[in-house]
């Protein structure tokens, strides 16, 4: 076997091992590389009640240093069942700095806004929302 045949053989096996084990890099340390994707959040609805409604959106300070609603918002438009949960992956623009929010109501008509990222400048990045009936558990990992 000459020089060039070897050559020919090993370079498509070199990459071919490259790409598995980048793959695997990948899917092994999902969580690592997920905080560097635009902003997703998980609901986790362990309440006893539907929630019908669920909005993302972004937050900005006004003049006084208080949390507002900003321009970008989107709206989840499917029910998630009580035990059941959910990625969201909503489309928020984002310019400076803000934070995002989640607004839900639930199948008895009550609705509660959370601070699901409370630091952003990228609108990227993840949050865990579990929902209970008595309180909500906010988990965020953005950037």
């Amino acid at each position: 076997m000459n020089q060039a045949t070897k050559i020919a053989i090993a370079v498509p096996a070199v990459f071919a091992a490259l790409l598995i084990t980048l793959f695997v890099v990948w899917k092994t340390n999902d969580e690592f590389f997920r905080q560097f994707r635009s902003f997703s959040v998980t609901v986790v609805n362990q309440s006893d009640y539907d929630l019908v409604s669920v909005e993302t959106g972004i937050l900005r300070s006004d003049a006084a240093g208080n949390a507002v609603q900003g321009g970008s918002k989107n709206t989840y438009g499917k029910t998630i069942k009580a035990g059941h949960e959910k990625v969201i992956s909503p489309k928020l623009s984002l310019n400076g700095e803000g934070g995002i929010y989640l607004k839900y109501t639930d199948s008895r008509g009550q609705t509660v806004q959370k601070t699901v990222c409370s630091y952003t400048e990228s609108a990227s990045g993840y949050s865990t929302v579990t929902i209970r009936n008595d309180r909500v558990d906010v988990k965020e990992n953005c950037r």
